[in-house]
């Protein structure tokens, strides 16, 4: 599906992507819902998705691959939870 969207010219971006505002907001709650934390923090998931699709058209893979890399890279990268 997400190949035969690609080739007629429509971007797709995996749920994860397009429903990180509501994680966001959930995992705010856990530390006392603040409005300008969450606002600010969902405010970068447009340039996430656009990080996104210039990933997958520089290493020619489909946008889905393209944030589960970035997802992986930034999950390696992360502070380990203790």
């Amino acid at each position: 599906m997400e190949k035969d969207l690609a080739d007629r010219g429509i971007l797709y971006a995996p749920d994860y992507v397009v429903n990180a505002g509501g994680v966001i907001q959930v995992a705010d709650e856990l530390h006392g819902f603040d409005f300008d934390r969450c606002k600010a923090k969902a405010s970068e998931i447009f340039d996430t998705t656009l990080a996104i699709f210039a990933r997958a058209k520089e290493d020619g893979i489909p946008p889905a691959a393209a944030a589960d890399r970035i997802a992986e890279q930034r999950m390696a990268e992360a502070r380990p939870v203790r």
